[in-house]
């Protein structure tokens, strides 16, 4: 099936080009089609309910549903989104399923982050506005314009440009453009790689540490085995140690009675001489 999914990649890739080989290239992309919608009533078989309690499996069943769109009609339009069955690459090979699943996770710290971000942005926005917006209108003329040459400014995407047109006005404008980058470009979005990175690793050492923890499990029955074996040699220890004990007491107990006997003997036969 990834075969079949990279196939359709090149396909919808062609296609653009158009030509004499776009009939060809349509009858290929209809068999395409018909293999996944195989596929999919392959998996609806074999896993009934536990179909859609996957995610991925939602995701491969909307990528079928819309490549049956017809061409013409009403809905011909989401006819565009047929692009994303190159999206199901993703769900055939497992470590980009990884990578996709720690973005997830990784949404809750990232939002907070960004949050940060916006509002270092905004308020920078609305400074520069009232700083340079008179001089300098084409940059921060109003909130809006501020707003996306303060983006422009955070990806150090031609910002020399902006500083100089300030710089002309107010020299000490420096000050402000560099706080500024070095606070969003430099700290905050490095804040943002920081949480994804962490994710990502706890995604990929999920994996590791449900490993060590059944090698750990195998570890500890071994070692309580080995310690019920240990358990029942004392047990049977003692037990040959009770039974020696109590043969040498029954051993010492038949003998004084003899010796006692042997004693009275000798004694009458000492008085009788």
């Amino acid at each position: 099936m990834l075969a079949v999914i990279l196939a359709n990649a090149v396909i919808l890739g062609w296609a653009t080009y158009g030509g004499s080989a776009l009939p060809y290239l349509e009858a290929v992309e209809q068999f395409v089609i018909g293999l996944f919608v195989v596929e999919m009533i392959l998996k609806l078989y074999a896993w009934r309910g536990g179909f859609w309690r996957d995610g991925w499996n939602w995701f491969d069943f909307g990528v079928v549903v819309i490549s049956l769109i017809p061409a013409s009609g009403p809905f011909a339009v989401l006819r565009i989104l047929r692009v994303l069955r190159v999206l199901r690459a993703i769900t055939a090979v497992p470590q980009m399923r990884q990578i996709i699943g720690a973005l997830f996770k990784a949404v809750p710290g990232m939002g907070t982050v960004i949050g940060l971000l916006l509002i270092v942005v905004y308020t920078s926005a609305i400074l520069a506005q009232q700083m340079f917006g008179e001089s300098v209108p084409e940059f921060f003329g109003n909130l809006g314009t501020s707003l996306y040459t303060m983006f422009l400014l955070m990806t150090t995407e031609n910002w020399p440009d902006v500083s100089d047109e300030v710089l002309a006005h107010h020299p000490y404008g420096w000050v402000f453009f560099v706080v500024y980058i070095v606070l969003t470009a430099f700290i905050i979005l490095n804040l943002v790689i920081g949480v994804i990175v962490t994710s990502m690793e706890q995604e990929f050492g999920k994996g590791r540490w449900e490993e060590d923890q059944q090698l750990e499990l195998v570890q500890h029955n071994a070692v309580m085995d080995r310690l019920a074996e240990l358990s029942e040699q004392v047990r049977r220890l003692e037990g040959r140690l009770r039974e020696e004990g109590a043969a040498e007491v029954s051993v010492v107990g038949g003998d004084a009675p003899e010796g006692e006997a042997g004693e009275a003997g000798e004694g009458g036969t000492r008085a009788r001489e």
